[in-house]
């Protein structure tokens, strides 16, 4: 994959931290690969302490410099967007068997941004170039680009890790193998005759010879912010609960953003995959993130889904209260009424305006 800093930020930042030579080696030898383990047996953490590593690794401190002390208000924008993205990068490498530290890698790729799009055409959080990404599954058509997509993408990205490690057996060539590709890591370690990443590394191109420095310091910076006064900001479109929906009915993000009243901004920044906000109508549907309230809200709309008033007060219950009104989230066209008990379907019934509810939950009809 190849690496991009957003507008050239963390290059200006790292500028003068840079005084350090990049030629001196990293401390290794031929029998020594801090993850030659298989990843389902023990995790990064539980062998070598992952983000320590850049304490110990000269090139490391620089980046944790950078970090923590030039880029701090930049740092902290990119672990806030980690409290949305890393439980979705947790999950996925969860499911197959690998090292969950492995998620800091898209903090080297893309600082954790969908929006990212490197000189040479890699794009999204894991910076997939076209190629690489369609051999994954991912899509690319002129309204629909998976790379941006967080789910997609990130199983994607898994995929590709495990089969790296399929290839390759250690972990610090997989690493360096994601970043310049894996023809290029065959090659380094054929000029060096070795497959020890410290033999390896000159070999590797001038970007990849930083990268597991970047990985080091990127774990070092997500676990031991607090130490430097870094606290975390989580975009606010990205803040809340959130529900995977069917939508079938609309076309667009325009749309969309009437029936749910949320604002096309939020709708782009949870579904960045659909890039021109629009899809095509012989598509059918597609499935979409939303924020919790509006996602109840657009299946309202349509009739799609079973509601409930999911807190009814106590008092509701009581036979000297007739009536409880339903606010308009739960309300549903064409809805049934049905007892609480569980008795037959009652009637509809009125006061002014406003529409009440004898002691009943609404069931929509699917």
């Amino acid at each position: 994959m190849n690496t991009t800093c957003p507008r050239g930020v963390y290059q200006l930042l790292l500028a003068p931290c840079l005084a350090i030579s990049f030629a001196c080696p990293i401390n290794a030898n031929s029998d020594y690969d801090f993850l030659k383990i298989h990843p389902a047996a023990a995790t990064i953490f539980q062998r070598d302490n992952l983000p320590n590593l850049a304490l110990t690794n000269t090139h490391s401190l620089a980046y944790v410099k950078m970090y923590t002390a030039h880029g701090k208000v930049h740092t902290a924008a990119m672990l806030g967007r980690g409290m949305y993205y890393f439980p979705i990068f947790e999950r996925h490498l969860s499911a197959q068997q690998m090292p969950l530290e492995l998620k800091y890698l898209s903090m080297v790729e893309s600082e954790l941004r969908t929006d990212v799009e490197s000189p040479s055409g890699a794009i999204g959080l894991w910076q997939f170039m076209s190629p690489t990404a369609r051999h994954y599954g991912l899509r690319q058509n002129d309204w629909r680009d998976e790379r941006r997509d967080p789910e997609a993408a990130t199983l994607a990205a898994v995929t590709y890790l495990k089969d790296l490690y399929a290839e390759f057996g250690n972990w610090e060539l997989v690493i360096g193998a994601y970043n310049c590709g894996s023809g290029r890591m065959h090659s380094a370690i054929r000029r060096a005759k070795s497959t020890d990443f410290a033999l390896v590394r000159k070999h590797l191109p001038t970007q990849t010879q930083s990268y597991l420095a970047k990985f080091y310091a990127a774990a070092y910076i997500s676990n031991f912010f607090e130490d430097y006064q870094i606290s975390p900001k989580l975009p606010v479109a990205l803040n809340g609960g959130t529900r995977t929906v069917e939508v079938k009915e609309v076309n667009s993000f325009a749309q969309l953003s009437r029936i749910c009243r949320l604002p096309v901004s939020k709708i782009k920044r949870l579904n960045p995959q659909y890039i021109q906000g629009t899809w095509p109508d012989e598509v059918g549907s597609i499935w979409m993130v939303l924020p919790e309230e509006s996602a109840l809200r657009y299946l309202a709309h349509f009739n799609r889904m079973p509601q409930r008033i999911d807190v009814l007060p106590e008092e509701a219950l009581h036979e000297d209260s007739a009536y409880l009104p339903v606010t308009e989230p739960y309300r549903i066209l064409n809805s049934m009424l049905v007892d609480l008990g569980g008795r037959q379907p009652a009637k509809e019934q009125s006061q002014g305006t406003r529409r009440h509810y004898s002691k009943y939950f609404l069931r929509g009809e699917a």
